[in-house]
């Protein structure tokens, strides 16, 4: 099967999605899942972004890319532009994580206030600037599976907030209220325009600048005090306090946000091949039960080990 054979046959295999009212983003292509490794495709809204964390020679390139415009304009209506962002390693680095703007490759570059809506929860995209957008795609299934669970929510936390949207669509879904806690002013601030633009009331309490393990021990002090706590940390970080590792340090902050909650709800996530399921299972509080399990979302087909393990934990406090 050729190239555009190949993109063509993933967007049209993710027709399904695009008649999801709730949902106006998510993932059209996925690197070797969808038959070509290093390739991801997704759409928010009107625009494509295509990412490279291959090097494809220039005539591939060009094929796909030409693949990419043609199958967007057959299944993507209204359809604005299409945007690349280059993930490929740079020589002497490790890793993937160097940061790169978008450039565009056909149409109109987007607005950097976009707005794409998630599960019902309208959400401001960045498709240009930075590694990452302002949404994580792949958590689409965990957040509508979990809407339900909201209804007697009086008190959420969610730690390593990021742009809130989780926060955000518990709040829609039911919950009273949530403490959001970020390191970052700048994710912090991106927090609370989208509770703006979801119509949310907020201020100033409700957005905390702080490393989550210092602010983990302060809430302590107050005791059980949370009925649903959100743990999505990022595989590694460093601030001037410490560093967090999934691998060194993820039971560790499992057995002190259990004192946060008495009973209730947690929902946790590690986002790293190197931990298997086992492992992720490992790090959690005997008290706590499983009540389900997630990796990503099914427009993520993965030919190899899944990278996100997701779960939706319950405490069921003292009989």
């Amino acid at each position: 099967m050729n190239t555009e054979q190949l993109i063509y046959r993933a967007f049209e295999k993710r027709q399904y999605l695009f008649k999801e009212g709730l949902t106006t983003c998510y993932r059209l292509f996925n690197m070797d899942g969808d038959g070509i490794r290093g390739l991801t495709v997704d759409r928010y809204g009107e625009y494509l972004l295509v990412q490279f964390f291959s090097d494809f020679r220039d005539t591939l390139e060009r094929e796909i890319v030409t693949s990419i415009v043609s199958a967007a304009s057959i299944f993507i209506d209204p359809f604005r532009g299409v945007l690349l962002k280059n993930r490929q390693k740079v020589q002497g680095s490790s890793d993937y994580s160097t940061v790169r703007r978008s450039v565009l490759l056909e149409g109109d570059m987007p607005p950097k206030d976009y707005h794409v809506v998630q599960n019902g929860v309208t959400v401001s995209v960045d498709l240009v600037e930075g590694q990452n957008t302002g949404l994580f795609l792949d958590m689409r299934e965990v957040r509508s599976d979990i809407a339900h669970c909201y209804s007697e929510t009086r008190q959420l936390l969610n730690l390593f907030c990021y742009t809130g949207v989780f926060s955000v669509h518990a709040l829609k879904n039911g919950a009273t209220s949530a403490l959001n806690v970020d390191l970052s002013k700048t994710v912090l601030n991106r927090a609370r325009h989208n509770y703006g633009l979801n119509g949310l009331d907020c201020d100033d309490r409700n957005f905390v600048r702080e490393d989550a393990l210092y602010m983990i021990r302060r809430l302590m002090k107050k005791g059980p005090c949370f009925d649903f706590i959100i743990f999505d940390p990022p595989t590694f970080s460093r601030n001037k306090k410490r560093t967090f590792s999934v691998k060194r340090n993820y039971g560790s902050y499992l057995d002190q946000v259990d004192g946060l909650i008495e009973k209730g709800f947690i929902l946790t996530s590690i986002n790293a091949v190197s931990v298997d399921r086992k492992e992720y299972h490992s790090c959690h509080p005997p008290g706590w039960e499983l009540v389900n399990f997630w990796n990503e979302s099914s427009d993520f087909p993965n030919r190899g080990r899944p990278y996100l393990k997701s779960g939706l934990w319950h405490k069921r406090g003292i009989a």
